[in-house]
């Protein structure tokens, strides 16, 4: 009772006095408790560990890039993030997976574009662009038009030229029918009136094998997959679809400079469920940009071409959009499939 006492003479210190009963006491302790405890609940996340999933196999690209940068979200995060592959139908089993967690903040993915996004274009995938809330993109491998450095091709204008003089017969690889070179090349030939001999291959090693070995004159690939051997001068690098120059391959001139005004390449980044809550999503936002900023990781994505590129989560959204958009317009006119 003396406590309850000595509570009423600090309030009536105010001036207005006013008397309070025990119960009164106890709800103002309380409510003056409920907001640090709330705003302590808000700050702890995360509070556990993260799922992360991969929908593609161990040891393939998009499962090495993801494994790579997560260590780096974890230490700006300051918690766990846990990388769980889910392989299937070509992302489509590990997209649907995402589409359906429980937008708690404890489940995210590794979105790809175009990869993973073109699947509800070709079927029904359980899940659409607006499945997910985006939260930031990690890494953009521009996709690049290559050939050897003895090549009659110098230019994009030399590749149209040869094109429209032996129609269907220019040979060039890609990375596989339905992958992202391929898209980028069927907007290509769309835009400059030609049609090439499309040779699919399996994955982007594969195209630029048989490049080197003189069975095709092109290939349509991505940065990633040529930077090395164009560094060494075995590859020689004749366009680059990004709106400018690329920082990691400065000297090759865009396909836009030779009036093909075409952006393509192969986006990585991470998605939440759709509603997942805004704060969380910035949280990891924040992490994802540190990590990227962190001169460890920049030197070892240098190292093997792994472009790191920054898109916050309302740019990375815009880009999911068009991106989505961009699939929608190739399938309607030239379906992949």
């Amino acid at each position: 009772m003396r406590s309850i006492k000595s509570a009423q003479t600090i309030i009536n210190r105010g001036g207005n006095k006013m008397k309070i009963n025990r119960r009164q006491f106890s709800l103002m302790a309380a409510a003056a408790g409920a907001a640090p405890a709330s705003a302590f609940a808000q700050a702890a996340y995360p509070s556990r560990p993260i799922d992360l999933i991969v929908p593609f196999a161990p040891g393939g690209g998009t499962d090495l890039s993801a494994r790579m940068i997560v260590p780096y979200i974890e230490k700006y995060l300051k918690g766990t993030i846990a990388v769980i592959n889910k392989a299937g139908a070509g992302g489509q089993v590990g997209a649907a997976q995402m589409a359906k967690a429980k937008p708690d903040g404890y489940t995210i993915g590794f979105m790809n574009v175009p990869n993973t996004m073109m699947k509800p274009h070709e079927r029904e995938a359980g899940y659409t662009v607006d499945s997910f809330a985006p939260i930031a993109n990690m890494v953009f491998d521009p996709a690049v038009l290559a050939t050897r450095p003895d090549s009659k091709y110098k230019t994009l204008a030399d590749v149209v030229a040869e094109a429209k003089a032996r129609p269907g017969k220019v040979t060039i690889g890609s990375a596989g029918v339905g992958s992202n070179t391929h898209l980028d090349l069927l907007r290509f030939e769309s835009l400059a009136g030609i049609k090439l001999h499309h040779i699919p291959y399996d994955g982007g090693a594969a195209p630029r094998t048989a490049l080197l070995g003189g069975h095709v004159e092109l290939v349509a690939s991505a940065l990633g997959d040529c930077q090395r051997f164009a560094l060494d001068g075995t590859i020689s690098m004749i366009g680059i679809l990004t709106k400018e120059r690329f920082p990691m391959a400065p000297t090759v001139p865009t396909y836009a400079e030779q009036g093909f005004p075409i952006e393509g390449g192969a986006g990585r980044g991470l998605v939440g469920p759709k509603g997942m809550s805004p704060a969380q999503i910035a949280v990891i936002e924040k992490a994802v940009d540190q990590a990227l900023k962190d001169p460890e990781l920049i030197k070892k994505a240098t190292d093997i071409a792994l472009p790191l590129v920054f898109m916050n989560s309302p740019q990375y959204g815009e880009y999911l959009q068009r991106s989505d958009r961009e699939l929608a317009e190739v399938w309607k006119t030239t379906p992949w499939i």
